[in-house]
């Protein structure tokens, strides 16, 4: 769904703020218009106050665990697509997201080449490459 600009919206959650702040500079200058959450709490407001293409979500949230928020998107009338950016995969972990509505992965610590592929290929509704666990 695309704003009154014709961007694409994407939330990004992620309580590290260099992270945040960083993803939220790179997806604006790959042509998106971009909110940023740096907890759970914030991202879940987000979430209930506006219509999103992409939720892009840390993995490891200081405050929520992301489940939480994976299982607020699916109830969703109109769910956006959703990204887990992952920093450490328990095993089964990546079943049990896919399985609450994870459309694909990205590293934590990803270059901006492959964050920005991700992206693209995730809103053009490719399929994660990542093999579940």
């Amino acid at each position: 769904m695309e704003n009154k600009s014709g961007k694409r919206t994407i939330l990004v959650i992620d309580d590290d703020e260099r992270v945040l702040m960083a993803l939220e500079c790179f997806l604006e200058t790959e042509g998106y218009e971009t909110a940023t959450a740096w907890s759970g709490h914030e991202g879940m407001e987000l979430l209930r106050s506006q219509k999103f293409d992409l939720v892009l979500v840390d993995d490891y949230l200081w405050d929520m665990d992301v489940e939480v928020i994976l299982k607020a998107v699916g109830r969703m009338e109109i769910p956006p697509l959703v990204m887990l950016a992952e920093s450490a995969p328990t095993p089964g972990a990546m079943k049990r997201y896919r399985d609450l509505g994870v459309n694909r992965w990205v590293g934590k610590w990803a270059s901006c080449d492959e964050i920005a592929r991700a992206v693209q290929e995730c809103l053009a509704g490719k399929p994660s490459e990542k093999v579940l666990v």
